[in-house]
């Protein structure tokens, strides 16, 4: 670990160190941009010592400074790096000493803390430039998720539960149920010391999708919108989410509404007194980045909400799969991935069947009370509406 009786690693014939751009000033510049050499830094004051003032620095470049001015990325994210210098400046900023350190050698109080934007109007932001470029992000923590390497039977478990929360958010209801050959998702490379799932964009082949008489009145440009709405819902939802269960206001009317949303969440968030801390979500909305964040105690409690909805009537979404006249019921597949009985009343669903209400692969919301059950669930409907594709959501 570095420390100030450390041996410098030399002085640079005492150059003088000229910002550029000073992002962050008090009392003098704090936090700015500057060249060194053919170097483009970003230096951060972090002490001051025997009349020298140290500043951590390390290697940066335009787009990190943007997403930074931007409060796109932390202060935490802007130092994401292997390597820094420790440089000791005097009044004049002229170097007097450096040290070349590995980020491990870096006192960890060197370091802003993660989610924090340049401002403290920025709010919660992201900790990385994949998450802030990405249309959803999902980042797990906790003490077996390190910089070094993760558990690989926990690195699958959790791709897993990535992949299925993706799957079902982003989905089109169109393309429910269809294989990863038809729709799927591009991801950026995994980032460990935590691990961060950050979907790119979508994977749509045409052909398979041609192939596919139900498929054939859907362009490309119409599906990848109806991704990026979907994104655009989920980031909202997230963030209006989070207050609610920060400020105890999940009631049980928001629960029964959000059911299908907040059990494709329960799913994914952290286990009480599991090995998984928090997980953050990042998702690109309607008016710019969204970042919300569940630990244990906050999902503990949106699922104990769940649970008390679920004794209840909740809204069920989906799409028609499978009609059964005598027996007044629908097969619904739903946009949590599980396939769901529908029960009516004969003359309710007799009073549909006449007017030709009820096709296959059509969107549909429902309320009714859910019965869970392990291969298929089960619903007494009290009340259907048909959806429109474009609008359908979770």
């Amino acid at each position: 670990m570095w420390t100030l009786d450390r041996p410098a690693d030399g002085d640079l014939d005492g150059q003088v160190i000229d910002p550029s751009e000073t992002l962050y000033e008090y009392d003098g510049p704090m936090m700015f941009r500057a060249k060194l050499g053919l170097v483009d830094i970003l230096c951060n004051k972090v002490s001051v010592r025997k009349n020298k003032h140290l500043y951590i620095a390390c290697q940066t470049d335009e787009r990190t400074i943007q997403a930074l001015r931007d409060g796109k990325l932390s202060v935490f994210g802007a130092f994401d790096r292997p390597s820094f210098w420790i440089l000791s400046l005097d009044d004049d900023f002229r170097v007097t000493s450096y040290w070349s350190c590995d980020r491990v050698d870096v006192p960890a109080r060197f370091f802003a803390k993660p989610g924090f934007g340049l401002y403290h109007w920025h709010g919660r932001v992201p900790d990385s430039l994949v998450q802030a470029s990405s249309m959803l992000a999902i980042k797990f923590k906790g003490p077996e998720l390190t910089e070094d390497g993760i558990p690989f039977g926990k690195f699958k478990d959790l791709m897993d539960q990535a992949f299925d929360a993706v799957r079902k958010l982003l989905t089109p209801v169109p393309l429910l149920n269809r294989r990863t050959s038809t729709f799927d998702f591009e991801i950026a490379p995994p980032k460990f010391a935590s691990l961060v799932i950050a979907v790119k964009e979508p994977v749509i082949n045409m052909a398979s999708i041609r192939r596919t008489k139900a498929l054939k009145q859907y362009s490309r440009e119409q599906l990848e919108t109806a991704v990026q709405h979907l994104g655009e819902d989920f980031a909202e939802r997230i963030v209006e989410l989070k207050g609610l269960a920060e400020n105890d206001k999940i009631d049980g009317k928001y629960a029964s509404d959000n059911f299908s949303f907040l059990d494709i969440l329960a799913d994914i968030l952290p286990q009480p007194d599991g090995d998984i801390d928090s997980v953050e979500f990042t998702a690109f909305g309607k008016n710019g980045i969204e970042t919300a964040v569940f630990d244990q105690k906050t999902s503990a409690d949106i699922k104990q909400k769940l649970a008390v909805a679920q004794a209840n009537a909740v809204i069920e979404r989906g799409v028609i799969d499978g009609i059964t006249a005598k027996s007044s019921t629908l097969l619904v597949l739903s946009v949590r991935g599980k396939m769901v009985t529908c029960k009516f009343q004969k003359e309710y669903f007799d009073s549909f069947l006449a007017k030709d209400e009820f096709k296959i692969h059509r969107p549909v919301r429902l309320k009714g009370s859910m019965f869970r059950r392990p291969r298929r669930d089960y619903m007494e409907v009290e009340n259907i509406d048909f959806i429109n594709p474009d609008k359908a959501r979770v």
